[in-house]
């Protein structure tokens, strides 16, 4: 955070400094809270109204405690430590704001492109059960790195400013044409020709420095883009769990083996059903049987 507060002062942006957590920092954060002000307020106008010593005396009393007692506990401070960086995010967002106004166009939607794809990636690590590296929070790597990128930016529509206020053509023609007066005159003629000339020079070389420069700074610009694309697309990778594979073998197991008590269960019933058609056929051949003696018996 204090690498990007650098940045933007060196852009003209006013930031307000880091406020130090001291005693004193709680201390008037105790004085000026709403509820020690009631507190204040109400003894006074008791004691003034009722003319009062011992009230007031007990009220300073109880203030003094207050003071000793409230700045050093723990929820107390975790309070105040929200709020002064609630501040602190509050203040650096702005500023954050006015550097991204002096980019181009194209690269503030860019820039807010990044930052999702920032988000997106916190979530799905978050999603897959993994802590978020310091990398990706917030005043740390990836902050620092789109801080840069804003820098790069506004550095590149800067040149491109600067490239659009000089026609490379019309300059070159100008060279050529004071180097022909340069040739063709002689005295004063011929030093201010060779001055204007010099001076020509300097600006196509300035140019062409220009165009170079921006050049590099567009080849960044892509760098940090790709590099962020490339840690949210490896963020979206499925990741192989071995414990996922053993629930699956496990389950399969199981499976097999009802499987395997559903086949006997059938086989049993099978057998059965087979053994009650032979009992059934038994007793129709038993039966004819029986009513053919009486009938052998009445032809003798």
């Amino acid at each position: 955070m204090a690498e990007s507060r650098a940045t933007l002062a060196a852009f003209g942006v006013q930031v307000a400094p880091l406020r130090r957590r001291t005693a004193r920092t709680y201390l008037g954060r105790v004085l000026v809270h709403p509820y020690n002000l009631l507190v204040v307020g109400s003894v006074l106008l008791l004691s003034f109204i009722g003319w009062s010593p011992l009230l007031l005396l007990l009220g300073l009393g109880a203030e003094l405690v207050i003071l000793c007692v409230v700045p050093w506990r723990g929820y107390f401070r975790r309070s105040i430590d929200a709020q002064l960086d609630e501040a602190d995010r509050a203040a650096w967002s702005r500023a954050r704001e006015c550097l991204i106004r002096q980019m181009d166009i194209r690269h503030q939607q860019e820039l807010a492109r990044l930052d999702r794809l920032i988000d997106r990636t916190r979530e799905n690590i978050r999603r897959r059960g993994g802590a978020v590296p310091l990398l990706l929070e917030d005043g740390f790597g990836l902050s620092r790195l789109l801080m840069s990128y804003i820098r790069l930016a506004i550095a590149h529509k800067a040149g491109q400013e600067s490239l659009a206020m000089t026609n490379h053509s019309e300059l070159m023609e100008t060279i050529r044409s004071l180097e022909a007066i340069r040739s063709a005159s002689a005295g004063r003629t011929r030093g201010l020709s060779e001055r204007r000339l010099s001076i020509a020079y300097r600006r196509a070389e300035c140019w062409s420095r220009t165009r170079e420069g921006l050049e590099v700074v567009s080849q960044k610009l892509a760098t940090i883009l790709e590099l962020i694309q490339l840690m949210h697309e490896q963020s979206m990778t499925p990741v192989d769990s071995p414990a996922t594979c053993a629930e699956i073998d496990r389950f399969m197991r199981e499976l097999d083996g009802f499987d395997t008590g559903e086949s006997a269960q059938r086989e049993l019933e099978e057998l059965d059903m087979d053994m009650d058609r032979a009992f059934e056929l038994e007793e129709l051949e038993a039966e004819p049987t029986q009513h053919s003696r009486p009938m052998r018996l009445v032809a003798r």
